[in-house]
């Protein structure tokens, strides 16, 4: 399969390696841009949430040196992709996955740049081994400041990178979808690769325009619980979800 998205030139690993943990069939996921790490607070908030997860995926992550610290003590194994450089100190930003099981196969891919300021936009494709399969990830930070049809684009690139695995699939992120157009061209994408969306409940989602911007897709798995926390340490509030994997079985909420 020719894929149009080019892949980045600098991969991050952070954390224990030689671990051979693989995750449960029922695994707890958090989702968070972490807006660069800035806002006060965030470093407690972090690994709270990292206490609670088995797997984290996020976005406008700064790999300053304080914050690779934190991934470590974290205990997760992270995985990070990088878009672009601070222009003064030159700190890395991009996305990240962490999980406590070590990926089985990591592949990033710079996608389109958004105007003015030519920032790329990240997408990352990990699978994870569960005792009796791989689970398939794509943490995507989708185009922002332009008009719908480069976001569509980007969705369909995203959508080969979905479309031909067969077993259990986790579709998430930070869409941008601050639009009704922008939020018909995903739930097209959901609905051709038969994606089920998560509620959220309390559905404290960051929106803007009065639309949610941040989702969780899944096919093949099981929805436990999904809720979201309105933490003030980043400009997005974190989704937290229960997922559990049963063979044969439908998504559907317990």
């Amino acid at each position: 399969m020719k894929n149009p998205l080019r892949p980045p030139k600098t991969l991050l690993v952070i954390g224990d390696i030689s671990t051979k943990q693989v995750l449960p069939d029922t695994f707890r996921l958090c989702i968070w841009n972490w807006h660069k790490c800035k806002h006060p607070g965030w470093q407690t908030d972090f690994l709270q949430l990292c206490a609670q997860s088995d797997l984290f995926l996020a976005q406008e992550a700064r790999f300053s040196p304080a914050t690779c610290a934190l991934l470590t003590e974290s205990r997760l194994q992270w995985n990070g992709a990088i878009s672009f450089l601070s222009p003064v100190r030159q700190i890395p930003t991009g996305i990240a996955a962490g999980c406590r099981a070590p990926a089985s196969t990591i592949h990033a891919y710079v996608g389109a740049r958004e105007p003015v300021l030519h920032i790329p936009k990240m997408t990352m494709r990990l699978t994870y081994p569960l005792a009796r399969t791989q689970l398939l990830v794509l943490n995507l930070h989708a185009i922002n400041f332009t008009g719908v049809t480069p976001f569509a684009h980007t969705l369909q690139q995203a959508a080969q990178l979905v479309e031909t695995f067969s077993g259990p699939v986790i579709v998430a992120g930070d869409f941008n979808t601050w639009s009704r157009k922008r939020t018909r061209a995903l739930q097209e994408l959901a609905e051709k690769l038969q994606l089920q969306e998560v509620s959220f409940t309390p559905d404290l989602r960051t929106r803007y325009w009065q639309r949610p911007v941040d989702y969780l897709f899944t096919r093949g798995l099981q929805v436990v619980q999904a809720k979201a926390l309105p933490f003030t340490s980043s400009d997005h509030h974190p989704l937290l979800a229960t997922l559990r994997y049963r063979a044969n079985k439908p998504n559907m909420l317990k």
